[in-house]
């Protein structure tokens, strides 16, 4: 059987929605806030890249696992560096770019699926 394509293996809408099934996520707006806190507090932004960059062999490791290739190489590497890299562009968007009052949290959830949703497929259409 033929692996899921990449953007179907995460179903961003269901695990951000706020589903009673599952363990409830943290408040959207007090995410938004401590991420919006990352671009002047240095310390902060150090380790929300660390989570980041802990994250990205993990990645690799999986994606290496899902195409048969050796953990060590090349290809995984860069794509879970990309993927990585989207995901962290999409979480860090959805909270600069948050206007208004804030929204209710289901719509927070919502809105940052769609975010995390839209970073994952430019990421796998790759450059032009």
């Amino acid at each position: 059987m033929a692996p899921r394509p990449l953007e179907e293996a995460f179903d961003f809408g269901r695990d951000l929605a706020g589903d009673d099934r599952l363990l409830p996520g943290p408040d959207p707006a007090a995410v938004g806030a401590l991420v919006r806190l990352t671009r002047t507090e240095p310390g902060l932004r150090a380790v929300w890249l660390q989570t980041y960059d802990e994250a990205e062999p993990v990645f690799a490791r999986a994606l290496a696992e899902r195409a048969g290739l050796p953990a060590g190489d090349l290809r995984p590497a860069v794509q879970a560096a990309m993927f990585d890299a989207a995901l962290r562009a999409a979480v860090e968007h959805h909270a600069w770019h948050a206007a208004g009052p804030a929204p209710a949290p289901a719509e927070a959830r919502a809105e940052l699926a769609a975010a995390l949703r839209s970073a994952l497929a430019v990421a796998t259409q790759g450059l032009a």
